[in-house]
């Protein structure tokens, strides 16, 4: 018997999985086609744990926020339940959103790319605390997004087809953390068989941008390892980030006051309680 050797495994799976989103992503004859936003979803459900929901849709907040419309929305079904309308359009609990993402088949300007982008950012500005009352259905702890990256909805970009150079997406996101706060920039933009860009921090590449210290940018030498790196990176960080149930009370503010008729008994203050009078 041969030894068993982790690095092996882990390469015949990122060969798998990339086959297995290749042949998805062609049309086959005879078949209604197929976008290319639900292809990646259908993809992500099948590699993902099974508690993890994969659809699209629109996240939310306790006060009222929406996000823009979100090509992938992962949430933990455990957690929330999402809500759909008339029309099949699907909401959900910020609380509950671990990862949303754009879907591009191609992506070769800038204005698409910050289009993108400010789909992503949409939904990570969200207040998944709900003012301070979501808490952490693991842990019981205060859900912070804005200082703890655990708290914070995991975003990414993913191109099937044509992309910017690798280079040209590195120094976008360097204007952009420039110019917007480290809870709202997107954790990995990747473009399939071309690269994966994310962050640097001190233990080496990693998503987690509130300890970036620099955008690392891995080019796709070898095209299995590269689609394994996401999927690792896209993994972990459903497993991570800190869910909430829905704190109800902050959603039902609105509803809090009743429009009612009260009958009372007007001969005592207060009034007596129901069960003392006397039939």
């Amino acid at each position: 018997m041969n030894d068993f050797s982790l690095e092996a495994m882990l390469k015949a799976s990122g060969k798998r999985m990339r086959e297995d989103l290749t042949g998805r992503l062609v049309p086959h004859p005879g078949e209604l086609g197929t976008d290319r936003e639900e292809v990646i979803r259908q993809f992500l459900r099948a590699y993902l744990p099974k508690r993890f929901d994969v659809s699209s849709g629109f996240a939310f907040d306790s006060a009222g926020k929406v996000s823009k419309q979100l090509d992938i929305v992962i949430s933990n079904s455990l957690i929330c339940p999402r809500f759909e309308t008339v029309g099949g359009k699907r909401f959900f609990p910020c609380e509950s959103v671990v990862a949303v993402g754009q879907v591009k088949s191609s992506l070769t300007t800038s204005a698409e790319f910050q289009r993108a982008l400010a789909n992503l950012e949409s939904a990570k500005s969200l207040d998944r605390s709900a003012k301070g009352t979501a808490i952490d259905d693991a842990s019981g702890e205060e859900i912070d997004p804005a200082r703890n990256h655990l708290d914070q909805i995991f975003t990414f970009v993913f191109v099937t087809g044509k992309a910017l150079a690798g280079r040209t997406v590195v120094e976008e996101l360097i204007d952009l953390v420039h110019r917007k706060p480290p809870h709202v920039w997107p954790n990995v933009i990747f473009a399939m068989d071309k690269y994966l860009v994310t962050f640097c921090c001190d233990g080496g590449v990693c998503p987690n941008p509130m300890d970036a210290r620099g955008i690392a940018l891995q080019s796709a030498s070898d095209k299995d390892d590269i689609l394994m790196k996401f999927y690792q990176l896209l993994g972990r960080a459903v497993e991570v980030t800190r869910v909430s149930t829905l704190p109800h009370w902050e959603y039902l503010t609105r509803v809090r006051q009743w429009d009612t008729e009260t009958w009372y008994s007007s001969t005592d203050s207060p009034p007596p309680y129901l069960h003392t009078l006397q039939i």
